[in-house]
């Protein structure tokens, strides 16, 4: 069964890369052209174009700290707000929350090298 995946023309692409040169993100041209964020990803990677960090807004923040103090994972609340779970991390850090010891580490010693 063929996965229905929306695919770009040469034409949207060679736009997809001279909108994201012009400022805007990622997020928002996978919005407009109706594919994911990776497919838009792919497209500016493959035409060189060094990818800019996008960092949270001050909602997106919050809501994570919330979230992740609520008793959340870093990864639960990464996946809910559709960000990376490294930026995330270092946001809410930033907020002052206290973050918990990862999953499955706590107690157990780190392997020597």
């Amino acid at each position: 069964m063929k996965r229905g995946w929306n695919r770009l023309s040469g034409e949207d692409q060679a736009v997809v890369v001279a909108r994201y040169k012009d400022g805007v993100t990622s997020t928002a041209l996978a919005a407009d052209f109706g594919v994911a964020k990776s497919t838009i990803l792919r497209i500016l990677r493959d035409a060189r174009i060094v990818v800019r960090r996008q960092s949270m807004t001050p909602d997106q923040v919050s809501d994570a700290a919330r979230l992740y103090e609520s008793g959340l994972s870093l990864s639960q609340v990464a996946k809910r707000l559709n960000v990376n779970q490294e930026t995330m991390r270092v946001a809410i850090s930033a907020t002052g929350v206290t973050l918990r010891p990862p999953t499955g580490r706590q107690g157990q010693a780190r392997p020597s090298a």
